[in-house]
């Protein structure tokens, strides 16, 4: 599973998994049932400490997005295919929040934010 990890934004790195993982059930990338890597795998891959793995998937777990069966894994549960309306919302908004944030260190205004998704979305529209 790949993630993008950004260790300047000031968000702790397991909340930046939490919410990459929110975001790939979402958007169908991770179906219900599917397993996640061993925290042994991601933290490897990530280059990240195995606990900082292990308080993300207690979040996600707590959260309800998976369960951790005994032996086997992590698990997408089965009743996250369709994400509920204030999860996705919170998960868009906090897209949306890094996104801005990034613009404006680039020094782009709101209007050139705003027409730049807009140019996106229509773009992507089209291509589907």
């Amino acid at each position: 599973m790949y993630l993008r990890l950004d260790h300047q934004s000031g968000e702790p790195i397991y909340r930046q998994i939490v919410e990459q993982v929110k975001y790939k059930v979402a958007s169908g990338q991770i179906k219900a049932g599917e397993q996640l890597p061993s925290i042994r795998e991601m933290a490897k891959d990530l280059k990240i400490n195995p606990r900082t793995v292990v308080k993300a998937y207690e979040e996600l777990q707590a959260a309800g997005l998976v369960v951790r069966r005994q032996g086997q894994g992590v698990f997408i549960t089965e009743s996250q295919t369709a994400m509920p309306a204030r999860v996705r919302h919170k998960a868009i908004a906090d897209l949306a929040s890094r996104l801005l944030s990034e613009a404006s260190r680039m020094g782009a205004s709101g209007e050139e934010v705003q027409m730049i998704l807009k140019e996106v979305w229509e773009s992507m529209r089209k291509e589907s």
